[in-house]
């Protein structure tokens, strides 16, 4: 029987199969506060010389593309921004981005349309030799924007991240609450990506309106064990 995480992951994922029936509440205020409370002024800060504070500053999701390559260079930096291994501590090989209990539940997938010196395909990241695998050569750019509701960028950008999660890597030290922390996991991932387009002066944009069962048969997962839990398209604007 499936426990309530996985209940929750199963029924709030996009299927062609399947109408999305989740209950939509009354919006709410977009900011809170509490009038009356005491106050302590902080005011706009000074920002610091450097790239990191001016990457913060000027992170936006940028959603048009120019069908252009990026380099292997630029990517390879950016598939270390998101999960670089930085240390390794007894058995655990600690990464650019946070991961509760340090389990690291999430792989990261590459759609590849236009990189200079990589092939058009699929891929996937090995952590410890810090190699693209390549899973299916190709142009897969309509599958995965078809897999990301017809979003143009998804075809348009150079390239697609995706990033899944083998649950039981949580789930058996967390029970249903690793659910929640895979989906932590995923987006530190993602907001080292943005942070490091930035940087490189490359667009990025997260997406979270995908079809579940299209996007993980497009990387050739199996279901049961895991999912696509975010995307994040990447190009030059």
């Amino acid at each position: 029987m499936a426990g309530i995480g996985e209940e929750f992951y199963k029924r709030t994922g996009y299927s062609r199969s399947r109408a999305f029936s989740g209950v939509r509440p009354k919006a709410a205020a977009p900011f809170k506060s509490y009038p009356g409370a005491k106050t302590v002024r902080l005011g706009e800060p000074k920002l610091p010389e450097g790239s990191l504070w001016k990457a913060l500053k000027n992170r936006r999701s940028r959603r048009e593309f120019k069908r252009e390559a990026i380099s292997k260079d630029q990517l390879s930096l950016l598939v270390w921004a998101c999960q670089g291994v930085t240390a390794k501590v007894s058995d655990f090989l600690l990464r650019t981005a946070p991961s509760a209990g340090a389990l690291f539940p999430v792989e990261t997938y590459l759609v590849i349309n236009r990189v200079s010196g990589i092939e058009p395909g699929i891929y996937h990241w090995n952590i410890v030799s810090q190699d693209l695998e390549q899973l299916n050569s190709g142009d897969f750019s309509r599958e995965i924007q078809s897999a990301g509701l017809g979003q143009e960028m998804c075809g348009a950008g150079s390239v697609v991240f995706a990033w899944t999660a083998v649950f039981a890597r949580s789930t058996y030290k967390y029970s249903d609450r690793g659910y929640r922390y895979v989906l932590m996991d995923a987006a530190h991932v993602c907001q080292n990506l943005y942070l490091a387009c930035e940087d490189l002066g490359l667009g990025c944009c997260g997406i979270g309106a995908y079809l579940d069962d299209e996007a993980g048969e497009l990387l050739g997962l199996d279901p049961e064990t895991e999912g696509v839990v975010y995307l994040a398209a990447v190009g030059k604007y």
